[in-house]
């Protein structure tokens, strides 16, 4: 139960996804679409995390080991609808790859004429994505550092020790959290953001939440799978 990822994967992989943007600016990459597009830098690597979380939670649910419990299956299965839901509204259902046209009908309802849902609703998108982020916020940030303050060693007949995130969550969920705090600064002081920082940081924040819901599905699975040898 104490085996988790390395951390190469759970901590210097988050660093680099949030440093990327402002390095890109720094050597001269100012189109956004090359690296914020449909099919830009950020996007890609957005559906590559989901993707990973995705096979990883079908990895968990038809391993060889033994689930203990059978509710953390059920989760699992509700952690991996929500992500094909994220993953696929990123790539608009695969319109982005394949270029389909959108019905006219539904041209009506989405603002970027899309077929997607999180630009036709709040419900479908500014919603999801705060429950999100307060979801990096508590599991990510406060509950992994609550742990290591007191000590807490993992119990593998704990439902709660599978259920909640460990630390190797907490670097993508803070940086997700942190990637835009300069652009509202600068929003409520009313000031412009200097190029060097001028970053769309919410495809960034997007791209970090993915990374931190990756981060959380390998962790169950590689911890399950490790836990025979204990």
């Amino acid at each position: 139960m104490n085996k988790d990822l390395h951390k190469i994967i759970w901590l210097v992989l988050p660093i680099i996804v949030a440093v990327m943007p402002y390095v890109a600016r720094f050597m001269g990459v100012h189109t956004d679409g090359y690296m914020y597009g449909e099919k830009g830098i950020i996007e890609n690597i957005t559906v590559i995390f989901l993707l990973t979380a995705i096979i990883t939670c079908l990895l968990f649910l038809f391993a060889k080991e033994k689930i203990k419990f059978v509710s953390l299956k059920v989760w699992v299965v509700l952690f991996l609808l929500g992500s094909i839901y994220y993953a696929g509204e990123e790539i608009s259902w695969g319109q982005h790859f394949f270029g389909w046209s959108t019905p006219e009908q539904w041209t009506e309802f989405n603002d970027q004429q899309e077929t997607n849902l999180h630009n036709t609703a709040a419900i479908f998108d500014q919603i999801p994505r705060t429950l999100l982020s307060i979801a990096a916020l508590i599991g990510g940030v406060l509950i992994p550092i609550f742990r290591k303050y007191k000590n807490h060693i993992p119990n593998k007949e704990a439902f709660f020790d599978w259920l909640l995130p460990t630390y190797v969550c907490l670097p993508a969920a803070l940086l997700s959290l942190l990637v835009s705090w300069h652009e509202k600064m600068y929003k409520i002081l009313d000031m412009r953001i200097p190029e060097a920082l001028d970053i769309r940081a919410g495809e960034t924040k997007e791209c970090l939440l993915a990374l931190f819901m990756m981060m959380y599905a390998l962790s169950i699975w590689y911890r399950n799978r490790n836990v025979i040898g204990e």
